[in-house]
């Protein structure tokens, strides 16, 4: 008995302790596990094609390969128009002789467009306001709070670059994660269990098909339904008008998987189409009528079918594991926290099944 007791707290110390030693590589393990499971029947079709002594080395490297262009070409791309567009708008707004007034329809309305133009040019013009009226002072105010913020630029560049090396390290580790889980899978579709059956009992095994159910469901509902809400989105914004309708529209498909962060961007999209110099206030109504459409037939009859029948839980609970599991774990935790919530609902439902029936009055 207390060896039994000693051996699994010595099994509970290495856990902590190795969780502990990899706690900077855990995004990265879970980024693996989530993408693994997410394109598990993709993997098979790969696997197909492939045939010889070392066909798992091959079949594993040229889809890891896939994965990994998938997912670097879109940020390379968005990350280089992205430092294209700041550097245009930096200068655009150092190079004028102050920051423009909100748009005409804005000032326009009836007691709130005075103060709200107001307070737009109270918070904008610090540039502006360092130098005297005339031209020369206005363009030697300019100049001095240029010298002033080059500081902060450098700063904010640093920051940038130093977040930026992160995020490149994390997707390395990621990518070499998923290769090896591509080309040990069968092993660890065997042993996982074995272990899980041996620590937790036979019921432990339900839990483990119910998480991954949710996971690759969640990647299904998630993921796919934000992809088509992106291209979308990006027709309505070519349509419209709007500049740079592409990255916006990916920009709308990666805010899309967090729920009630797309209309963020939408709704910036038609401020800047009703702000000048475009003034399309037709076409900024359009993009928020299309956006609050596709939304809401995505949210509430395309996402909850996919996610309710793939992970056997209700649209409710899916809904609270992907905000709590964003709020915790961050974004991988949108995939984390329904695998979480349906062990915990699939756990409830063997309790009640299981619990013995009611004495006879």
């Amino acid at each position: 008995m207390y060896q039994k007791i000693a051996r699994y707290a010595l099994i509970i110390a290495l856990m902590l302790l190795g969780g502990w030693m990899l706690q900077h590589f855990l995004p990265a393990l879970c980024w693996a596990v989530v993408l693994a499971i997410g394109t598990s029947k993709l993997y098979d079709r790969w696997l197909r094609n492939f045939s010889g002594k070392h066909r798992d080395v091959w079949a594993a490297l040229t889809f890891t390969l896939i994965v990994g262009l998938v997912l670097i070409v879109p940020l390379v791309y968005g990350g280089i128009i992205a430092v294209r567009e700041a550097i245009a708008l930096a200068r655009t707004l150092l190079d004028s002789k102050g920051p423009p007034g909100l748009p005409d329809w804005v000032q326009q309305l009836p007691w709130l467009g005075d103060w709200l133009n107001g307070v737009w040019l109270d918070n904008m013009s610090a540039v502006a306001a360092h130098g005297p009226a005339d031209k020369g002072g206005e363009h030697a105010g300019i100049a001095a709070a240029t010298v002033q913020s080059r500081p902060a630029i450098y700063q904010w560049t640093r920051v940038v670059g130093v977040q930026l090396i992160r995020r490149l390290s994390t997707l390395v580790f990621t990518l070499l994660t998923l290769y090896f889980v591509y080309l040990n899978r069968d092993s660890l579709e065997r042993d996982v269990p074995r272990v899980g059956r041996r620590l937790f009992g036979p019921t432990v095994e339900g839990l483990m098909t119910r998480a991954t159910e949710a996971i690759r469901a969640t990647v299904d509902g998630i993921v796919l339904v934000a992809v088509a809400e992106g291209a979308i989105m990006a027709g309505v914004y070519a349509i419209c008008g709007a500049p740079h309708p592409i990255l916006f529209g990916a920009v709308t498909g990666i805010f899309a998987m967090i729920p009630f962060a797309a209309p963020v961007v939408f709704a910036a999209v038609a401020l800047v189409l009703a702000s000048p110099p475009h003034n399309a206030l037709g076409a900024a109504i359009g993009v928020l009528i299309s956006g609050g459409v596709v939304l809401f037939i995505a949210d509430h009859f395309v996402r909850p079918v996919i996610i309710g029948e793939g992970a056997k839980l209700p649209f409710l609970w899916v809904l609270l594991g992907i905000l709590g599991g964003v709020e915790s774990f961050g974004l991988v935790g949108i995939f984390l926290g329904p695998a979480l919530m349906a062990a915990l609902v699939s756990v409830w439902r063997s309790w009640v099944s299981e619990a013995p029936p009611p004495p006879p009055a």
